[in-house]
Order: structure tokens, then C-alpha cells, then sequence
């Protein structure tokens, strides 16, 4: 008959108590990292704007606008969005932009890109859209496109255009 001997049952506990610890720490950063980012980040020298998508959404100069979605290798198709002007969206948080050279538009998976700000003050040219086809633009992880997407109307490839929008550079 094998005698229990107090010590190892000690340290048998305690190792379980930390691996117990460890799983729960675990379970827990692995909870927060999966939390997907729906705020909008915007900034201009010194200045940043954390816009929450409500804040985008709820703006009473939303509009709906259709434009050609081109992909390599399938047919172009027209979508409606809905979303807002870029110029109506800084003028709103009282940016201005008439003696910035670039904005950059990133993307939560760092894809970028620049254009001129005469090109994006042309009306109805450059905006941020959050919905397609009348649904909320579903977020990378959920395998869309948003939760928003720069779209450039003039672009005739599309080429430009950005999807998963988390951050816009004013310089």
C-alpha cells in the first residue's frame, strides 16, 4: 500500500491552482484581442478625433450613393452605399483641409493610400461608406469589407479604394 505523502499533494495542488491561473489569464487576453475595432481614428498635426461609428452613422448628412465596384477577374457590378462626403465629414468636426497637401487613408491591415486634397474636396468624389446594398459593411474578421471603406467615385478601377478604414492623416 502506497503511503499519501503531504508534501507532493502540496505541490500538486498548488501546480494545479497555477495552471487553473494561467488558462483563465489565457482565456481572458485572448477575449480582449479578439475585439474588433469600429472606431474611426482621424488626425491633423496635433489634433485626433477617436470617432465612434454611431458618430458616423447617426450623421444627418449620410447619404446613399451608388458606384461600380471592379474586382480583378469578375464582372464590374454597381452597389449602393451609404455613408458620408469626406469633406462633409471633417467640415462637421470643424477640420479644414484647404492647406493640407495629402490625406492618408490606412487600413486596419496596413494598407494605404494618399491622394491629393484637391482631389478629395471634389463633390462627390471621396467617402467613407458603412453600409452596401442596404446591410452594415461586416468587419475583415467577419469577412467583409468595413466596418468602413473608402470610395473613391472617380476612380475607374477602383484601384484605390480601401477597405477596413480604421485611420485618416491629414498633412
Amino acid at each position: 500500500m502506497l503511503w499519501a505523502n503531504p508534501y507532493n499533494e502540496r505541490v500538486a495542488m498548488k501546480h494545479r491552482r497555477a495552471c487553473a491561473i494561467i488558462f483563465t489569464l489565457s482565456i481572458l487576453v485572448l477575449a480582449s484581442c479578439s475585439q474588433e475595432k469600429t472606431s474611426l481614428m482621424i488626425k491633423k498635426g496635433n489634433q485626433k478625433y477617436d470617432l465612434e461609428k454611431s458618430q458616423v452613422a447617426d450623421n444627418e448628412n449620410c447619404v446613399a450613393f451608388s458606384a461600380v465596384v471592379r474586382s480583378s477577374g469578375e464582372k464590374p457590378v454597381e452597389a449602393e452605399f451609404r455613408g458620408l462626403e469626406m469633406t462633409i465629414l471633417l467640415t462637421s468636426l470643424g477640420i479644414d483641409i484647404h492647406e493640407a497637401s495629402k490625406i492618408t487613408f490606412s487600413a486596419s491591415d496596413g494598407y494605404r493610400v494618399a491622394m491629393k486634397t484637391e482631389e478629395v474636396m471634389e463633390p462627390g468624389n471621396v467617402y467613407i461608406a458603412f453600409e452596401r446594398d442596404g446591410e452594415a459593411m461586416r468587419s475583415k474578421k467577419q469577412g467583409g469589407s468595413g466596418p468602413y471603406q473608402l470610395i473613391i467615385r472617380k476612380d475607374p478601377f477602383s484601384q484605390r479604394w480601401v477597405k477596413h478604414v480604421d485611420e485618416i492623416v491629414i498633412e
